[in-house]
C-alpha cells in the first residue's frame, strides 16, 4: 500500500476526500479544504503525480485541523499565517529527524537524493529542510549525532567528552 493510500485511509475517518479531474483548472488550486453543510471535505486534483497528491493531502488535512474560515485571500495577514502553519505541520508530518538521519546514514547528500528516498517532491523536501533549519541550531545533537546545517541537514557522530570517565 502506498503512503498516499495509507494517508487517505487514516484521514477518511475525519474528512471526505474527493479527487476531481480538472479541479486545478476550475479553481487554480491542486487541493482545498472546504466545509459544506457542516461536513469537512478535502478536494484534490486527480491528474497529478502521487507524491504531489500526498503532500497536498497532508497540507489540506492540516488546514482541516487548524484553519478557521475561508483563507483563500492570501493578502490578509491572518490567512497567510494559517497557510504557513498548515504547511509547516505538513512538513513535520512527512519528514522526521529520524528520516533525515537515515538518509545521512545511507550516504544521501542532496535534496534530490533525500526526496527520492523519502518518495516526496524535491521542492517539498527543500522547503521542509529550510523550515527545519529555523527550528534547530547548527551543533545541536540528535541520537548521538551532531547536527550540521548546510544545503541539507547532515550529521556527525558525536560523543560528549565531558561524560567520559
Amino acid at each position: 500500500m502506498s503512503k498516499l493510500e495509507e494517508l487517505e485511509i487514516a484521514y477518511a475517518q475525519y474528512v471526505t476526500i474527493l479527487e476531481r479531474p480538472g479541479f486545478k483548472e476550475r479553481t487554480g488550486l491542486y487541493g482545498a479544504f472546504r466545509v459544506h453543510d457542516g461536513k469537512p471535505y478535502l478536494f484534490l486534483e486527480l491528474d497529478q503525480p502521487e507524491t504531489d497528491k500526498e503532500v497536498i493531502l497532508r497540507e489540506e488535512f492540516m488546514h482541516f485541523l487548524t484553519s478557521v474560515g475561508v483563507i483563500v485571500n492570501q493578502k490578509q495577514l491572518d490567512h497567510r499565517k494559517q497557510e504557513l502553519l498548515a504547511r509547516r505541520l505538513a512538513y513535520k508530518s512527512a519528514i522526521t529527524m529520524e528520516d533525515l538521519l537515515k538518509c545521512y546514514k545511507l550516504g544521501l547528500q542532496t535534496t534530490y537524493e533525500i526526496a527520492s528516498e523519502l518518495e516526496l517532491p524535491e521542492d517539498f523536501v527543500l522547503n521542509a529542510i529550510e523550515y527545519f533549519k529555523t527550528q534547530i541550531s547548527d551543533g545541536d545533537t540528535y541520537k548521538g549525532y551532531k547536527i550540521n546545517l548546510g544545503t541539507t541537514i547532515t550529521f556527525t557522530p558525536y560523543r560528549d567528552k565531558s561524560l567520559a570517565i
